[in-house]
């Protein structure tokens, strides 16, 4: 007679078979095996040893998340309570799978609506000599900033609940921020220009205050 299972083992073995239905296209039975690991992997220590273990495994659909099963029951809780600590690992995991937090907006207001960048520069803060965080934190900056000047030279997205001068002051800080963490000069030619752009916006602000 065999033995029964420990939680470890049903869920290495949920695990495992998620990930063969995953791969094969076989979706009830991938959600069938996401239950049975949610179940599994029931207490909070439980979770935080799993997601040290295997987050960085799992597949990820064509939105860039983790099965949200998994990211809600399992994955979430242990980063929250990481990110509590003050663990900048668990900042960093936050903003690497931010896809799934702004699918969930309870979790992401349980996070005061921070977004990847916010993570990432925790991430970075926390521990100021790890390549992985600021490398993170430098990719992440720059798609907000692109985003920023996409318009260019119709304006440049400011951030809509603050008044121009205080968002275009945040935004000269950020490329700032980027300039510093570029320690390859990848972009600085690029930053160079976006730091001309934004001088030219705020003149053409300041013209249109004075004569609306």
């Amino acid at each position: 007679m065999s033995e029964p299972k420990t939680r470890s083992q049903s869920a290495d073995d949920a695990l495992e078979q998620f990930l063969r239905f995953d791969a094969l296209g076989l979706r009830q039975k991938s959600k069938q095996a996401v239950l049975k690991l949610v179940e599994a992997v029931s207490s909070l220590e439980a979770k935080t040893v799993w997601t040290h273990n295997y987050l960085e495994q799992l597949p990820l659909n064509g939105s860039g998340r983790i099965r949200h099963e998994i990211y809600e029951d399992i994955v979430f809780p242990a980063l929250q309570s990481g990110f509590d600590r003050g663990e900048a690992e668990a900042s960093y995991l936050l903003g690497k799978y931010a896809q799934n937090l702004y699918a969930r907006p309870a979790l992401r207001e349980q996070m005061e609506q921070r977004s990847e960048v916010d993570f990432f520069r925790l991430a970075f803060q926390g521990a100021p000599s790890s390549e992985k965080y600021r490398r993170a934190y430098l990719s992440s900056l720059m798609n907000s900033l692109r985003q920023d000047f996409h318009e260019w030279p119709t304006g440049i997205l400011l951030d809509p609940a603050k008044p121009w001068r205080v968002a275009l002051m945040d935004l000269k800080e950020e490329l700032s921020i980027a300039l510093s963490l570029d320690r390859e000069g990848q972009f600085v030619a690029l930053l160079g220009k976006w730091s001309e752009i934004t001088e030219q916006y705020e003149k053409r602000l300041a013209r249109r205050e004075e004569h609306p």
